[in-house]
């Protein structure tokens, strides 16, 4: 995964999901960064989240479908600037 963050400028984060936990009233999705960094990220979603996520999650399954047609395509990932 490649991630990208206002506050870091242009420096992108390559990383992974590791876990997702349930705290209380909170869905914890953990991310490792492994390059440049390492780092633990964490995001918390939260009740009021959950009907957002599931529409995203809706509206993915739609955007995905190209996506999973192009798998086996071997031309080199765009670069962030280009996204």
């Amino acid at each position: 995964m490649r991630m990208r963050s206002t506050g870091l400028g242009k420096t992108e984060l390559k990383g992974k999901f590791v876990d997702i936990e349930m705290n209380q009233d909170l869905m914890i999705l953990h991310i490792e960064t492994y390059d440049p960094v390492k780092w633990h990220l964490r995001a918390g979603i939260q009740r009021s989240d959950r009907w957002t996520v599931i529409k995203m999650l809706l509206k993915l399954n739609v955007k995905i479908i190209p996506y999973l047609w192009r798998w086996k395509d071997h031309t080199p990932p765009r670069e962030p600037e280009e996204i």
